[in-house]
């Protein structure tokens, strides 16, 4: 009793020489349609310019109203009299 022989995988040249002869079928089809195909017409370039508006707003304060102003830094030390050393500076700041 025999069994029948299943065929075999394909050797390594058979394979190099199909996908070599299809690869070069496809890329002779391709090049011929790129060929004879006309070049696209030329669409006109649209040129659409963008304007921004900024308002710039600027207050002035009336006349008579109270004015903000920056009270200055007061600084006080202790006499070099009082001390028998270099005395400490304290600054007091709101």
């Amino acid at each position: 009793m025999t069994e029948p022989r299943r065929p075999g995988r394909p050797g390594s040249a058979p394979v190099f020489w199909g996908a070599l002869a299809l690869f070069t079928v496809l890329f002779a089809l391709l090049t011929y349609q790129l060929a004879s195909s006309t070049p696209p017409a030329k669409r006109p370039v649209l040129v659409r310019k963008v304007i921004k508006k900024r308002v710039v707003t600027t207050v002035v304060p009336t006349p008579g109203a109270t004015a903000v102003s920056a009270a200055p830094v007061v600084t006080s030390s202790a006499p070099e009299a009082a001390s028998s050393g270099a005395a400490p500076v304290t600054t007091g700041a709101s």
